[in-house]
């Protein structure tokens, strides 16, 4: 090997490293996890990527992590709920052969909270007669202002995304869910029977 070529290898080297060390933390925040997912880093070090839940959800709303969401997180299931909102039937932790998602009951589901964004709501935007996302909210999350508007109860959401696949809003939807508040379990704490 002659200088020049080692000097271009070692420049490949250097930006390949860059470029793996840029996807490394880019976008987690809004990776959503199925209900009972471990901890995020021990969810990507035990998830051996057999893609048992994603083939064994009723409601096609888990996919697997693209490359561009990081490389640890490649290949791990997570929700796209403008695809397909969760309908938290918990079969993915029944075909977990790793425990990254263990069996939780339905009491204590909570996979991340839904944001209005008021500059893309029809009702908020254009006082439209839109409450889809009220609708199809399967715990009673979303309520009214006094003006009719919609807004999000937090403490009562738990993620499931079936706002955001139902917003009638083109392209992005007005109602998105992100992990914000999400719950998750330890390696010690054992599955709920």
């Amino acid at each position: 090997m002659n200088r020049r070529d080692f000097i271009r290898t070692l420049g490949a080297g250097f930006i390949l490293l860059f470029t793996g060390f840029r996807f490394l933390g880019r976008n987690k925040k809004n990776i959503i996890r199925p209900p009972g997912s471990i901890e995020e880093g021990d969810f990507n070090y035990k998830c051996v990527r057999c893609g048992n839940c994603i083939l064994t959800c009723p409601a096609k709303c888990l996919k697997p992590v693209t490359f561009d969401k990081g490389i640890v997180e490649w290949g791990t299931p997570h929700i796209l709920a403008r695809q397909a909102g969760c309908i938290m039937c918990l079969s993915c932790s029944n075909v977990c052969p790793s425990s990254s998602i263990i069996k939780i009951p339905a009491n204590m589901v909570k996979i991340g909270t839904a944001e209005i964004n008021k500059t893309r709501c029809l009702v908020w935007l254009y006082q439209k007669d839109c409450l889809v996302c009220l609708e199809y909210c399967p715990v009673g999350a979303i309520c009214r202002d006094k003006k009719g508007r919609p807004f999000v109860d937090e403490r009562v959401c738990i993620g499931c995304g079936l706002c955001e696949q139902n917003c009638p809003v083109e392209g992005i939807s007005a109602i998105r869910v992100s992990n914000k508040g999400e719950r998750r379990y330890h390696l010690r704490e054992r599955k709920y029977e």
